[in-house]
């Protein structure tokens, strides 16, 4: 396995288990609960991110099709980290408030386990692609973000975990 896939999935793993701790300090009694002070449950923000995992997923997986049907990807170039090409902290600010693009709000109908296995089910696609194009050159594969502009493959990758860690933090501050 090229050593960019593995930091990619450590990244991702590592992430999820945070959430997971995260949420599990919540009691389940008040995960589906939005908090008195207004803002996303438990349940809304697991959705958001099973919706936005999902979707990324979506679209790296089109786009890896899309160019293995072309040609040939050739293989990956030596490692150069993937999460030292993004600025963590353009999407681990808090303070800057960001408001969920249409694609991306939260079910507010879905339960917190429901989300939490629909994230899961993201989670698993996610891995399958970036598994597709593991060893291979995929940095002419970019999309843009509505936020950070144009974004590799793998620099995609990077942002769901990222993005999940900011999503964590929000979960930290409902316990």
């Amino acid at each position: 396995m090229h050593e960019r896939t593995i930091e990619l999935l450590r990244h991702l793993d590592d992430g999820r288990r945070a959430l997971r701790a995260a949420l599990d300090a919540i009691p389940p009694e008040r995960r589906d609960a939005r908090p008195d002070r207004g803002g996303w449950s438990a349940a809304n923000i697991l959705s958001h991110l099973a919706r936005t995992e999902g979707q990324v997923a979506a679209f790296l997986q089109r786009m890896l099709r899309r160019a293995l049907a072309d040609a040939p990807l050739p293989p990956a170039p030596a490692a150069v980290p993937v999460l030292a090409s993004f600025d963590a902290d353009l999407v681990l600010d808090r303070t800057k408030k960001v408001e969920a693009p249409d694609f991306a709000t939260p079910d507010v109908a879905m339960a917190a386990d429901e989300a939490w296995s629909a994230l899961e089910r993201a989670r698993a696609r996610l891995r399958q692609v970036l598994l597709a194009g593991d060893g291979l050159d995929t940095s002419s594969l970019r999309q843009a973000h509505f936020l950070f502009g144009e974004l590799t493959f793998e620099q995609w990758i990077a942002f769901v975990g990222l993005h999940e860690r900011r999503h964590t933090a929000q979960l930290d501050a409902l316990r």
